[in-house]
């Protein structure tokens, strides 16, 4: 933190001479009105929409990139979602021409005909909105060029993936991929074999003449709850343990090697209250709280009035989050909620922006962006590469991140851990928040990632179904990997137990299981926290997939083994059950 801000001041000495990081930040807002509300382009602790202040520095790094013409240029992004504005004012000008598609009516305009579907505007705004126009905001990437796929809208949602992803036509010259999306649903994660994850991993990394496109993913919102039919299906004992009601690694697709998984941070630099945690994540953006102001809002959580992240929203006062519809001028329980809702805001009256987007799904684009400027600065990096320059440029917010442990003392989830290779991983942040300036930096003169070793899948032997005992007898399987990774890109596993845990009507369980994976260095990652959440009553807890990203740059050769504990098993209980199945997989190089 301290030497972010240092370098910050360095930095804006070097362009500015001896301005004030408030003029400096008077300088770049220049032609964009509501630039000096977007905390997360550039924070020095101003006012911004919300009626708490952002701590100073919190914000992606753009620092003076956008002034060295750092923005994206020559980069095609893809926002895979509900749909696209491309007619949008403060995005027309960077939209591809009929570089879009719309699943619904087959056409080039992926505009949204629902005025409620605004998620994928807000989005594209994030990464690209258009700079120096003299209106609204700015993007991460303002010189960036946007496509638009409305993939959530399709009448098939598979094949909608796999056409923006990499199968169709409009995807072919795209080199990043936003996906502000996941599915929330009450099973554990559906199974996925071997060879449905290369029919993924093998397309993804052959896109931009074989350097593969980018991928990023939102990780989830369910931190504390887990909507479903009008309820929430997060247990009361997870929220008190504070675990996670869900976990990155149930969606399968957070797990792809290709992927990267992003976590949400908030303004005051720590886990945005909603961002799910998990083995998967890779690193963090900027998703704040809610942005709410008193004056406007009857809000009754504290976390609504910290900021969220001000963009572009369905253009007009009838459509998107900022609209009209609901709004009486002489009511105080109206649906304004900041200074910018309505066209009665005295800031911006058109309706076309939202200060309320958040969410991993704003975190999302915002490493999106950033992406995009790498892309500018080194367009020969893989996707390996910039996979490896974000999570070795992020920066380890809110360092003193404490252990989650039970009555006995048992860590059911740490907080940041350092392995052997130094790099310090933490289950709510990846690798860290995402620094732009870093990241170009390093990406500039950056000598790629040697050729890509795989162990491919190695099953474990296990010659009887292995008893789960507590956290001090937990079933373990070893197996030793040789095939020369001197440094670790990604680990990926899968397991299968026959312990079947009860939980209610809709089968919301607190799991007494603890996973974790110790690397032949001696680290150890947590795959699945004890009392964590998933949800699948009557069904025996299985992993088909998950990621552990917490080894990176260690050497892949050794021993690996795993560990499953029932951390609610009295000392001399019987077990519940068995650890039946692992496998392992290591890529590096």
């Amino acid at each position: 933190m301290h030497k972010y801000a240092g370098k910050r001041t360095i930095l804006s000495a070097a362009l500015l001479g001896a301005l004030s990081l408030a003029a400096a930040h008077a300088q770049q807002a220049q032609g964009d009105p509501l630039y000096r509300y977007q905390w997360h382009l550039m924070n020095y602790g101003q006012a911004v929409l919300a009626d708490t202040r952002p701590a100073f520095a919190i914000d992606m790094g753009i620092d003076d990139l956008h002034t060295y013409n750092i923005r994206g240029k020559n980069v095609v992004v893809a926002v895979v979602d509900d749909g696209l504005e491309i007619a949008h004012p403060d995005l027309a000008a960077n939209v591809v021409p009929n570089g879009s598609w719309n699943f619904v009516d087959d056409s080039h305009d992926p505009t949204p005909t629902d005025p409620g579907d605004a998620h994928g505007t807000a989005v594209g705004g994030i990464i690209a909105a258009v700079g120096w126009n003299g209106i609204g905001v700015r993007g991460v990437a303002p010189s960036a060029r946007l496509k638009g796929f409305n993939f959530l809208n399709a009448p098939d949602q598979d094949l909608a993936q796999t056409y923006s992803w990499w199968a169709g036509p409009e995807a072919q010259d795209v080199q990043v991929s936003n996906n502000s999306w996941g599915f929330t649903v009450p099973m554990l994660s559906r199974p996925i074999s071997e060879n449905e994850i290369a029919a993924s991993e093998q397309p993804m990394s052959a896109m931009r003449g074989g350097l593969g496109m980018i991928y990023v993913k939102a990780a989830g919102n369910d931190f504390s709850n887990v909507p479903y039919r009008g309820r929430n299906l997060c247990v009361d004992a997870i929220r008190r343990v504070g675990t996670g009601c869900s976990q990155s690694i149930w969606e399968n697709d957070n797990n792809l090697f290709n992927m990267m998984t992003i976590a949400a941070v908030n303004a005051a630099g720590r886990r945005s209250s909603y961002s799910t945690p998990g083995a998967s994540l890779w690193v963090s953006g900027l998703g704040g709280e809610y942005g709410h102001q008193a004056v406007y809002s009857n809000a009754v959580n504290p976390l609504n009035f910290d900021p969220a992240i001000v963009t572009t929203d369905r253009a007009g006062c009838v459509n998107g989050y900022n609209n009209d519809n609901d709004v009486d001028r002489d009511s105080p329980d109206n649906e304004r909620r900041n200074a910018l809702d309505s066209s009665l805001s005295a800031i911006d009256n058109t309706c076309n922006y939202t200060g309320r987007m958040n969410g991993t799904s704003a975190a999302t684009p915002n490493v999106a962006g950033v992406v995009a400027l790498l892309l500018q600065a080194n367009p020969k990096l893989t996707y390996r590469d910039v996979k490896y320059i974000l999570a070795t440029t992020a920066r380890r917010v809110d360092p003193n991140q404490a252990a989650i442990t039970d009555a006995n003392g048992t860590v059911l989830s740490p907080g940041w851990t350092v392995n052997a290779a130094g790099r310090a991983f933490s289950n709510w942040y990846g690798f860290g928040l995402v620094d732009a300036t870093l990241a170009v930096t390093r990406a500039n003169n950056f000598k790629t990632l040697g050729p890509l070793l795989n162990s491919g899948w190695q099953p474990v032997a296990l010659a009887a179904p292995v008893p789960i005992g507590n956290a001090a007898a937990p079933a373990r399987a070893t197996i030793r990997l040789g095939n020369g990774v001197r440094n670790i890109e990604a680990v990926q596993i899968g397991m299968a137990t026959d312990y079947v845990h009860g939980g209610d009507a809709l089968g919301a369980v607190a799991s007494p299981l603890m996973v974790t994976l110790i690397s032949p260095r001696g680290t150890r990652a947590y795959v699945l926290p004890g009392r964590a959440g998933y949800i699948g009553q009557g069904s025996a807890l299985t992993i088909p997939l998950a990621a552990v990203n917490g080894f990176l740059d260690e050497p892949g050769d050794g021993d690996w083994t795993l560990e499953v504990a029932d951390v609610g098993l009295a000392a001399g209980a019987a077990s519940a059950g068995n650890l039946t199945s692992f496998k392992i997989r290591v890529l590096g190089h």
